[in-house]
């Protein structure tokens, strides 16, 4: 093992046991020794000279804070560590976020780049980063960048051949310490020194990282950048070095800090019928804490109807299932959100699915038999039916009667528990015998429905009755007509 590895291995122990007495996770990042291929320079302006930037990437697959880093460079022969006078590290996103859309053209390529312009940084001029640095002895790299850092078209320069100097691990203390959301970064070690002469460079990383480095996909190559091709970045390898073909280099650096716990929920497909129990898995989950059992967590479900309940988690290795039981009363898409909470880790997540409720009413029908009066409105019962769905209540339904005489109206549904009647109201025209229909449907997304025909038969209404008159009231009315004629005949 190697010098530098060496030191950030005892460093590692160390953040773990320390973590370990805290109950946090411990977030441990590497590319591994020096490889010997690429020393690229990397400092801030200052002492006369612009800045350069050289960039290597990382990822954080949770909320991390990190306070601790190191990194591996030459200083001059003979150059006492006393005389680094300046350290800065710098925190980048990957391009296209904190950039300019679309980039200048002034580069073969922005795609895996470091952003424009930093996420975070560090810098101990101001306070906010401490370092020391301890000499391992000489090391020759193969190749080095410094001065040819060049736009298109002349960006391919081969490199600036092999630089001899003395190997160092600077070791960096973030005060405060970087707090990252999970995404995927590069680091930007700087390094100043006090001689204008004197150059920092950091040397290169085996690519792809091996063990007892730390793996990870898509683990991108080093960039580069000076103040004059700012906000743009070359590719050490494909774009400066170049070739039939182009090598590709990582660079040699530690990260140490916390990685906060994570829950990341995943919605299962739910499909159930209304009114029977549905029992099964509502979502999976995983969570960055892979020490946490099922014990550990509670889940809650929204089901969309309006209500809710707990679900049951069970798994381990930070791999969960959540199941639940639960009984729509009616048919639909059901939005259902499952809440899990990390009880250890105070944080929780949540995944947003559908549930699809099928129909499962079946319904049947009976018309009855109208007696109305032509002329007359009729109001009444025209036929009952019956619901497999107990559950269901009369507004869930709507009721259309076809009276038989080219008259449709809507009925009025009532009932419960799986009987209801419909009624309605009419007035014929005419007498005779009509057949009703009535159709009786689940309303919206329903799909059940029934139909009854019943007969309604309208008859005449009853003609006025003609008084009859006995002996002495026909006398009367003999006598009462002659006296109105007299009276008609004297007027004359």
């Amino acid at each position: 093992m190697g010098q530098s590895l060496l030191r950030a291995a005892s460093l590692t122990v160390g953040l773990s046991i320390a973590a370990s007495l805290l109950g946090d996770p411990v977030f441990h990042f590497s590319t591994g020794d020096p490889d010997g291929r690429m020393a690229s320079a990397s400092r801030p302006d200052g002492n006369g000279k612009i800045e350069i930037e050289s960039a290597d990437d990382f990822v954080t697959a949770s909320p991390t804070t990190i306070d601790h880093a190191t990194f591996t460079g030459l200083i001059p022969t003979g150059t006492p560590v006393s005389d680094v006078s300046q350290v800065v590290v710098e925190i980048y996103r990957v391009f296209p976020l904190d950039s300019t859309v679309p980039p200048s053209g002034h580069v073969p390529t922005r795609a895996n780049s470091p952003s424009d312009v930093a996420f975070d940084s560090r810098d101990s001029a101001a306070s906010t980063l401490t370092f020391t640095i301890t000499a391992l002895g000489s090391f020759t790299a193969a190749n080095s960048v410094l001065n040819g850092i060049n736009p298109i078209p002349g960006q391919t320069t081969g490199g600036e051949g092999a630089v001899t100097g003395q190997e160092v691990v600077v070791d960096v203390t973030f005060t405060p310490p970087l707090s990252l959301p999970a995404d995927h970064y590069f680091f930007v070690p700087q390094v100043l020194l006090t001689s204008a002469s004197d150059e920092f460079y950091w040397l290169s990383a085996p690519k792809p990282i091996v063990p007892p480095g730390t793996p990870f996909l898509p683990d991108l190559q080093s960039w580069i950048r000076n103040a004059p091709l700012d906000p743009d970045w070359l590719r050490i390898g494909t774009d400066i070095v170049g070739g039939a073909t182009p090598p590709t280099f990582n660079a040699a650096f530690t990260l140490d800090g916390t990685a906060l716990a994570a829950v990341a929920v995943t919605p299962a497909a739910v499909a159930a019928t209304e009114g029977a129990p549905f029992s099964g898995p509502v979502a999976t989950f995983t969570d960055t804490d892979a020490t946490q059992p099922a014990s550990n967590f509670t889940a809650s479900i929204d089901w969309g109807d309006g209500t809710a309940s707990a679900g049951t988690v069970a798994g381990a290795s930070g791999s969960f299932t959540v199941s639940a039981t639960h009984t729509w009363a009616d048919e639909g898409s059901f939005a259902v959100t499952t809440t899990v909470t990390d009880i250890a880790n105070a944080v929780s997540g949540t995944g947003a699915g559908t549930a699809g409720v099928a129909e499962a009413d079946v319904l049947a029908g009976t018309g009855l038999a109208i007696a109305a009066t032509r002329g007359v409105t009729f109001a009444g019962a025209v036929a009952t039916f019956s619901d497999t769905n107990t559950n269901n209540v009369a507004s869930d339904f709507v009721a259309t009667i076809n009276w038989g005489d080219s008259v449709v109206t809507a009925g009025t549904v009532t009932g419960s528990a799986g009987a209801f009647t419909v009624s309605g109201s009419h007035a014929y025209a005419a007498t005779g015998a009509f057949p009703v229909i009535v159709t009786l449907s689940d309303d919206a997304p329903g799909t059940a429905t029934a139909t009854a025909t019943g007969t309604a038969t309208v008859v005449a209404g009853s003609a006025a009755a003609v008084p009859t008159l006995d002996g002495f009231g026909l006398a009367v009315l003999v006598a009462a007509l002659g006296a109105a004629g007299f009276w008609v005949l004297r007027s004359r």
